[in-house]
């Protein structure tokens, strides 16, 4: 996704450079610039936007996926050291649970 958004960026500025360059050609130089690369810049422009916009969703989405699995980064831990202190206490090989 944030190919996606780098990509759109990429797009965007490059349309930007070329819709500059147009004027400059037009406005400075007088050179009379058929229609079509306004028509190009438009749609340079509307398509990076979109990528932006695809990147930026995506990357929400993720971030609304990891949120929803609602994995503690603690458990491992706290599960390891509960194991070992009861093996300590009993002076035996640790007790193994289910999930194991």
């Amino acid at each position: 996704m944030r190919l996606a958004s780098l990509l759109g960026l990429v797009l965007a500025a490059g349309a930007f450079i070329f819709g500059v360059q147009i004027l400059i050609e037009t406005f400075i130089f007088g050179e009379s610039v058929p229609g079509y690369p306004s028509v190009v810049v438009g749609l340079m422009v509307l398509g990076g936007v979109q990528l932006i916009m695809i990147g930026i969703m995506g990357e929400y989405i993720g971030k609304i996926l990891s949120e929803l699995k609602a994995r503690p980064v603690y458990f491992v831990a706290e599960h390891t050291l509960k194991t070992a202190e009861t093996a300590d206490a009993v002076g035996g090989p640790p007790a193994r649970s289910a999930a194991e």
